[in-house]
């Protein structure tokens, strides 16, 4: 401080004082307080309840004891607001088969959540909460990150130790992008890696940058204790917006349709092919009538990049694939007949199924179709939980109807789907062992 003497006494300028505690309330007030104070209230808690029924005898040596006849299995995650009306972003592997999801705010609300819809090979869900107003999170671009900046962890680890709702927040930077791994049954690409600290509950969290913006979705760690080892890995927003499109839309990945099927390229077809410094799939068949058909694709084409990303196996290409958007078009680098091209093919839809109201339905197949008296689709997973599913619905049940409604075809449930609100209350006709049932039912 500045000291002033004045007729023999100190007197402290008051200006350079508060000079002083503004620069260093300016120093603490920094760039990533103010990301962690624009995302942190859109975090949530999600612990889910898996219920698995005993047969409640146990024959030991022809003596029967009783046991327990549910045994419940608990998981705990983080999850991120990106809709003010209740829709919420997690990892697939944190609700998977949950027959209770519950959401806890940051305030301390809690709620029972509906699956919106899943996709395991992306390891993404969404869930809605019966809630408006909720403060949503802004998204950024993870094709436009820096070795280096910043990397903020928000989540909820240890949720049950804490006993707290607000998350928890943790500071790296980002390690490395387009990183690959293998975790349990599922192959992750194009990771983000960060040394910030992701522990159990954080699956499901939000991955921000320096300006509060979501980047990633905490998935998971490397780690030889169970701990955080400085190594975590988060699945690009840019590739967890494409799987959210889908999973809001249809309920389900729907997959698109090119047409082509193909190899990866060996040394043999390089040498044969006279090909240099190529890496990518040689195009063995264009099927009739296809998109890809349509745009000019032709049987020995060597495909290089989908969509601006390079190729080099099959794996590539189908990871890539799945995620493009219905009814957009997407770019081919090709090598063809020695020279480079590229081929724009509008992408087409293909549907073998359709999720709503916690049952999953398929097209009957002729073969099928013998054994019912009606045209409709079959029911191929339901969800224990769901409203039909406390309703007695059951695999193998065929819906022919929905209120005045026909159902004929997978396009005529999935289009009637998308009509039918909210608490609306609806007669579902089907079929099951030759008999015909009407369900009357609120969904």
């Amino acid at each position: 401080e500045q000291i002033l003497v004045s007729n023999n006494k100190r007197e402290y300028a008051p200006k350079k004082r508060k000079a002083v505690q503004s620069g260093i309330h300016d120093s603490r007030y920094n760039a990533i307080v103010q990301a962690i104070e624009k995302a942190n209230s859109s975090i949530v808690n999600i612990s889910s309840i898996h219920v698995e029924k005993i047969d409640p005898w146990f024959d030991l040596f022809r003596i029967p004891f009783e046991i327990p006849r549910r045994r419940e299995y608990r998981g705990l995650g983080s999850g991120i607001i990106f809709d003010t009306n209740g829709y919420v972003l997690t990892n697939q592997h944190v609700i998977e088969d949950a027959d209770v999801i519950k959401v806890v705010l940051n305030d301390g609300r809690e709620f029972e959540a509906e699956l919106v819809g899943e996709d395991s090979l992306s390891d993404i869900a969404v869930l809605r909460i019966n809630a408006t107003n909720l403060p949503q999170v802004e998204f950024g671009n993870s094709d436009d990150l820096l070795i280096g900046e910043w990397a903020i962890a928000i989540g909820n680890p240890f949720a049950t130790f804490v006993k707290d709702p607000k998350p928890t927040v943790t500071v790296g930077v980002i390690s490395a992008t387009n990183r690959a791994l293998q975790s349990r049954d599922r192959i992750y690409r194009n990771m983000i890696q960060t040394d910030a600290s992701i522990n159990p509950g954080n699956s499901g969290g939000a991955l921000v940058n320096s300006f509060g913006q979501v980047i990633g979705v905490n998935t998971a760690i490397y780690s030889t204790s169970g701990g955080s080892q400085g190594i975590g890995f988060a699945i690009p927003i840019n590739i967890a917006r494409r799987v959210i499109d889908k999973l809001v839309n249809y309920g389900i990945v729907v997959e698109p349709w090119i047409g082509l099927e193909y190899q990866e390229l060996t040394e043999e077809i390089i040498q044969y092919m006279k090909l240099k410094d190529v890496t990518g799939l040689i195009v063995t068949k264009v099927i009739k009538n296809s998109p890809a058909q349509k745009a000019g694709m032709k049987k020995m084409d060597i495909i290089e990049a989908i969509d601006g990303q390079d190729i080099h196996t099959i794996d590539d290409a189908a990871g890539i694939i799945r995620l493009l958007k219905i009814g957009e078009t997407v770019t081919y680098d090709i090598i063809r007949d020695g020279k480079k091209n590229q081929v724009d093919i509008f992408i087409e839809q293909l549907i073998d199924s359709y999720t709503a109201w916690g049952i999953t339905v398929k097209p009957l197949t002729p073969s099928l179709a013998k054994q019912y008296r009606n045209k409709g689709v079959i029911i191929s997973d339901i969800k224990r939980n769901s409203p039909l599913g406390r309703a007695g619905l059951k695999k193998g049940d065929l819906i022919y109807a929905i209120s005045n409604y026909r159902i004929s075809s997978l396009s005529d449930f999935a289009t009637l789907a998308k009509r039918i609100r909210s608490n609306q209350r609806v007669r579902i006709y089907f079929e099951r062992d030759n008999e015909e049932y009407i369900l009357r039912i609120t969904l």
